[in-house]
């Protein structure tokens, strides 16, 4: 608003410590503001002596005067002297598709940061973190998993001897260091038929998968090269750093840094309680699907290891309708169906 050098302004006159209020009208002239009021009363200071309320869309700006009057101008809009850049702001405020566009960008901005740009520092954050790091990881979500759910394995001394020679010659077969991968049978009524890999190259499996797979051993190698490839490929060093980096960008976002201290302190729970991503898991498949080639042995094994779990999946669930595509969609990891379905079409490179 352009301000003339000379104008009157009408408004209401709040005196110092009295609760009566008077419709004036105030002069502004030669940078001094002049106010009759009441009988022969009267208010004069310089302009740049106000103190001047905070700019609100919509309300009056407040002057007040070194005596302790305070102006209020009828007009919402008035831009006092020397406060005609605070318009630009309240403009915009006042502006709709402004306001629209905020809103719908911003969700998108915090969507693009958390999901794309977040996930792109982790994979390039992850070759800088310290194998040292990466063993302390492994070593307390072991521990916190084995205290809370596993128990010693049930197995006869003849069976998991047998998976240790398996595991041990697959090992040898893709030169892959006995020292760092390790592997671990446990019983688990939590786990159930199940298999994880930790960060710092240990793997685990369950009594119930061994099991579930006793009459095709091929298919628990296929399981296992599965669960060395969510190592090879540092998913679990990924999440964390992505967890750290998202908690980093949400604290300056929001303003709270103390997510970033808990994280800190409790980084390997987060590899404990975390699980892969649809992408990941898609890595994890092919690694398995291009050891097992590399092996000289079937597409076939992971197949049937995956129509297994299929199978003790579809025997814990009651029936149901078809999971809707869009739920899909959002499911951490892909779809058992659609994983054996690209077994079964893998192509060796």
């Amino acid at each position: 608003m352009y301000l003339l050098p000379n104008m009157r302004v009408s408004g209401l006159l709040y005196p110092f410590s009295n609760s009566t209020a008077f419709n004036v009208e105030a002069l502004l002239e030669n940078g001094q503001l002049y106010i009759h009021y009441g009988e022969n009363r009267a208010a004069q200071c310089a302009l740049d002596a106000l103190a001047l309320s905070t700019p609100i869309p919509g309300v009056p700006v407040q002057a007040t005067l070194p005596s302790g009057e305070r102006f209020v101008p009828n007009d919402p809009n008035f831009v006092w002297p020397g406060r005609a850049t605070s318009t630009s702001i309240a403009s915009l405020e006042r502006h709709t598709m402004v306001i629209l566009s905020a809103l719908l960008l911003t969700p998108l901005l915090i969507y693009a940061l958390l999901f794309k740009v977040v996930p792109a520092c982790a994979v390039w954050l992850v070759e800088y973190v310290p194998e040292s790091v990466v063993d302390t990881m492994g070593q307390q979500s072991m521990y916190v998993i084995e205290e809370s759910f596993l128990s010693p394995s049930e197995l006869s001394v003849g069976t998991q001897q047998q998976i240790h020679t398996l595991w041990r010659d697959a090992l040898k077969a893709l030169d892959l260091p006995g020292d760092q991968y390790q592997l671990s049978i446990y019983d688990s009524e939590h786990f159930g038929a199940n298999a994880f890999a930790l960060p710092h190259g240990q793997i685990v499996i369950t009594d119930d998968l061994i099991e579930a797979l006793k009459d095709n051993p091929s298919a628990i190698r296929a399981i296992l090269l599965h669960e060395i490839g969510h190592v090879e490929r540092k998913h679990s060093i990924r999440l964390a750093a992505q967890a750290f980096a998202g908690t980093i960008a949400m604290s300056f976002i929001f303003g709270d840094m103390e997510g970033i201290v808990e994280l800190l302190i409790g980084s390997g729970n987060v590899v404990m309680g975390a699980q892969f991503s649809q992408d990941m898991e898609w890595e994890a498949d092919q690694f398995a699907l291009d050891r097992l080639a590399l092996l000289g042995h079937s597409n076939d094994d992971f197949t049937q290891a995956l129509q297994r779990l299929q199978s003790l999946t579809h025997d814990k669930e009651e029936p149901t309708q078809a999971t809707p595509k869009w739920l899909e969609y959002l499911s951490t990891h892909p779809s058992l169906e659609d994983r054996i379905k690209h077994a079964q079409s893998y192509q060796k490179n």
